[in-house]
């Protein structure tokens, strides 16, 4: 039960799980699957189960066993933006880091791109991250600035929600895949679980993202 009640008091992810949709906990449950040790099937939506198993991706696996559970979510997210090599700032927002994140590993994935192809994700992120405001019903010009304070996570987000159509686009298409292992990991994802945790990261800050701009977008009487 320890454990159980471990990853209910993680303020900052089990909460944040119980308002995903179903797309977002199907894009969050298909990634961590992925993993040989995983605990959960592909077909898991259980906000406390995928708690557990993303809590205990991001922990050392001899040290799980002592504790007979994982770390939390801050952990986690420390442990990636260590990895991806971004500079953080202690009075950084979970939001602000996950940004960070998702900019860098964007960035690192258009520097392997041809100069057309980069041309053409920067156009598909711009379209996605239009798209998400939009099903957000961020048309009003004070929400539409909330959708800039993060713009990687939103279009993350909107890469999530269109992953059909995603998928067929070349360049958009490969990026998915690298998120969900479904083709080679480009990045140097290696160490405890970095396959996992490096994109889970991405998917939770982009839910965060989500969240953040439709309550702005509701207090702004839209």
């Amino acid at each position: 039960m320890k454990n159980i009640d471990f990853a209910r008091d993680d303020a900052d992810l089990y909460p944040l799980l119980q308002q995903a949709t179903n797309e977002e906990k199907a894009f969050l449950a298909e990634i961590i699957s992925g993993k040989y040790s995983a605990g959960i099937s592909k077909d898991e939506r259980c906000p406390l189960k995928l708690t557990m198993e993303l809590q205990s991706m991001g922990g050392d696996s001899v040290m799980n066993l002592l504790r007979r559970r994982g770390v939390q979510y801050r952990k986690v997210l420390a442990d990636v933006a260590s990895k991806v090599a971004i500079e953080t700032d202690s009075n950084d927002s979970l939001m602000k880091t996950e940004e960070k994140i998702a900019e860098k590993v964007i960035t690192d994935y258009k520097n392997k791109l041809s100069e057309t192809e980069r041309a053409e994700f920067e156009q598909v992120l711009r379209e996605n991250l239009a798209s998400q405001k939009l099903s957000m019903g961020i048309t009003h010009a004070a929400a539409r600035s909330v959708g800039g304070m993060a713009p990687a996570l939103l279009a993350v987000g909107g890469f999530i929600l269109q992953r059909g159509a995603i998928a067929a686009i070349p360049v958009a298409g490969q990026f998915l895949g690298i998120l969900t292992g479904v083709v080679g990991i480009i990045f140097a994802f290696t160490g405890t679980a970095y396959s996992v945790t490096v994109p889970a990261v991405l998917v939770i800050g982009s839910i965060r993202a989500r969240l953040a701009a439709e309550q702005f977008a509701a207090e702004v009487n839209l």
